[in-house]
């Protein structure tokens, strides 16, 4: 977990150690929450029009994204049309709990759109469906498999990419069989979805997946990588990222450019308390997907 900024560290000289104690740790969730809902509350009844207005000019998390919204829907019609009829479809809140990233993807707290009420903002729909994931495995259900496409907000301190992004994912979670079996069977279930998305949406496109385990790259080629649009690599642990373990892959369109990516992660393991639990997640960037989409494809 990350530490105070030089900037926090400053403010918080000025409040003292007592009021650092008791915001960060010592008030109940409940009176936190009061008490940061009269911040708001008052410094709200102090802006003025022209605040406002300065506000929208310059904050670039308020900016709207430079994209056709009937365009984009189309696209996502796109992507349910093709999704495989193990998922379900959930319409997710544009809230998470707090944490849910940081804990999950191992992601700073700083970098997610934290509420005064105590809970986030969605970064990717990854998290909350491995949370609903979690839940209906803890609830008995053998195998659960979810997509949900939401307008994801981030909180990215530098470089020009827009403050958010449509972003549509998918979770499977399912017990573990052995012999990395449960694996090759969560991947080719999603690596064939996304298989159809880059052979019919992304000209040029293609999924490089990179694997420590052997068994895991010979089950994957076994099952569909003839076509040429997924690249099978055995490497080193760790050689793609965090926070994906014995599997991850990249889908990738024109000269390389990152879409999307997704691999097996122990998030269900940890939220069920279940080592014997497999987690799959995937998502990809449908506002990256549409600017490189053709015309006719569903995007048009």
């Amino acid at each position: 977990m990350s530490g105070p900024t030089a900037a926090s560290s400053r403010v918080w000289r000025r409040l003292g150690v007592l009021a650092r104690d008791a915001l960060l740790r010592g008030l109940p969730p409940a009176e936190l929450r009061s008490i940061l809902a009269d911040v708001a509350r008052v410094r709200a009844g102090a802006l003025t029009d022209v605040d406002l207005m300065k506000r929208w000019r310059e904050d670039r998390y308020l900016t709207p994204a430079p994209v056709d919204p009937r365009a984009l829907l189309a696209l996502q019609g796109a992507l349910w049309r093709a999704l495989p009829e193990e998922f379900s479809g959930l319409e997710l809140s544009p809230l998470t709990t707090l944490g849910s990233v940081s804990h999950l993807s191992g992601v700073s707290q700083n970098r997610v759109i934290t509420t005064v009420r105590g809970n986030e903002s969605v970064l990717d729909p990854v998290h909350p469906l491995a949370l609903e994931a979690s839940r209906l495995r803890r609830s008995g259900h053998s195998r659960v498999h979810l997509a949900a496409a939401i307008r994801a907000a981030h909180a990215w301190d530098n470089g020009p990419q827009a403050q958010h992004e449509t972003r549509f994912g998918l979770v499977s979670s399912a017990p573990d069989s052995g012999a990395f079996l449960t694996e090759a069977d969560l991947l080719d279930l999603h690596l064939d979805y996304w298989r159809e998305i880059v052979g019919t949406l992304v000209p040029g496109g293609r999924i490089e997946l990179h694997t420590p385990e052997a068994a895991i790259a010979e089950r994957v080629a076994d099952r569909g990588s003839a076509d040429g649009l997924i690249v099978v690599t055995v490497d080193a642990p760790g050689a793609y990222r965090n926070p994906y373990t014995a599997a991850a892959f990249r889908i990738l369109g024109p000269d390389g450019l990152e879409l999307g990516d997704g691999g097996l992660v122990p998030w269900t393991q940890a939220l069920t308390r279940n080592r014997k639990d497999r987690c799959l997640v995937s998502g990809i960037s449908v506002d990256a997907l549409l600017a490189v989409a053709p015309e006719g494809s569903g995007a048009d």
